[in-house]
């Protein structure tokens, strides 16, 4: 068949030009520490208080009041917050506007790439400077030296003999982070002991953004990637996209000296966490071309990208008084379960 048949006056109005998808790889860089002090200026806060009473003896009901003798209602004077569960959702992570990061900074097997620009907070890479000099011609011998190391006999894993490149991009940051916190445990007051969740989220509201800035040089390099050749003058690219998973060591919550203390108790919701956010920044890459198609095509089925829209902090609304339910509508037995991104790191148990 020659190339005229891909032509033929019965097939032409299926012939379409898409971008496929040769290479989808995440990729991840060493861990930042960055000492974490939340405030109320970048940072909201909603602590909630359960009724279970492991101190009175008696009921708590639906209003949120311990249902034992007026002494025991609740308050935040000397209390002890001891945390027993956490989870970090890291909703955007995304370079400061000073961060320089140029073509230069993203190779392929050590070629800076031709071009790189930002779309809607996603990168593409244009090759097609670079092709002639990454492009191996069939039966050639591959140097696998990038892939093994110096003074090594190791070659590649094997879906790298097929052309395989290695990537890297250089990112020398700032990052801009917004997270959720969700912080599970208990908090004593020297007469009742109770469970709580606080959760803190850094302000992204109508009065702008105040995102957490690290500042930290990360390195994300992709081994084996398979970049094809350039079909009828289309070169192929790369279009990659950051995030960054979180999670917190040694939490320590405090609560915020008031301004004006009521009866000598500071304002019931102004605490002060104290921990080391723990951030893996990680990048997610792929290799498109645009490709000749005579489509018949069928969805493929994906995830829903829904980070950062369940609230874990929100009660169900379907929760009533008859489930024993003090907090907000819950079970007063607070659940440990978290809608985490990166389930290696996040929802971390002391």
């Amino acid at each position: 068949m020659n190339c005229s048949d891909n032509f033929s006056p019965g097939r032409t109005e299926n012939l379409v030009f898409l971008n496929k998808v040769f290479y989808d790889n995440p990729g991840m860089s060493c861990p930042v520490i960055y000492p974490l002090v939340t405030d109320t200026e970048n940072f909201t806060q909603q602590l909630s208080i359960s009724g279970s009473n492991n101190g009175c003896g008696g009921s708590c009901g639906c209003n949120g009041g311990c249902g034992c003798s007026g002494s025991c209602d609740f308050d935040l004077c000397n209390a002890q917050f001891t945390v027993t569960n956490t989870c970090v959702t890291i909703t955007s992570a995304v370079l400061t506007e000073a961060a320089e990061f140029t073509a230069e900074d993203v190779t392929v097997d050590g070629l800076p790439v031709t071009a790189l620009t930002l779309e809607n907070g996603r990168y593409f890479a244009d090759l097609s400077g670079i092709m002639s000099e990454i492009t191996r011609c069939p039966g050639t011998p591959v140097d696998r030296r990038i892939c093994g190391g110096c003074n090594t006999c190791d070659n590649c894993n094997s879906q790298c003999d097929n052309n395989g490149h290695f990537f890297l991009a250089e990112v020398g940051g700032p990052w801009e982070l917004l997270f959720n916190i969700t912080i599970d445990g208990y908090v004593s007051n020297g007469r009742c002991t109770r469970d709580f969740r606080l959760c803190l989220k850094t302000r992204s509201d109508a009065g702008g953004q105040f995102p957490i800035t690290v500042d930290a040089s990360n390195n994300f390099a992709l081994q084996c990637v398979e970049i094809p050749c350039q079909s009828q003058g289309i070169a192929p690219s790369l279009r990659f996209n950051f995030e960054a998973c979180g999670m917190l060591l040694n939490p320590v919550l405090t609560i915020a000296p008031a301004e004006a203390p009521v009866n000598g108790c500071p304002a019931p919701t102004e605490l002060i966490l104290t921990a080391s956010l723990v951030v893996t920044p990680a990048i997610n890459l792929q290799v498109v071309r645009p490709s000749l198609f005579a489509l018949n095509a069928q969805e493929v089925g994906t995830c829903c990208d829904d980070l950062g829209q369940c609230d874990d902090c929100a009660p169900d609304s379907g929760c009533g008084c008859s489930d024993n339910a003090a907090y907000g509508g819950c079970p007063s037995v607070l659940s440990d379960t978290f809608a985490c991104q990166c389930t290696n790191t996040n929802g971390f148990r002391f």
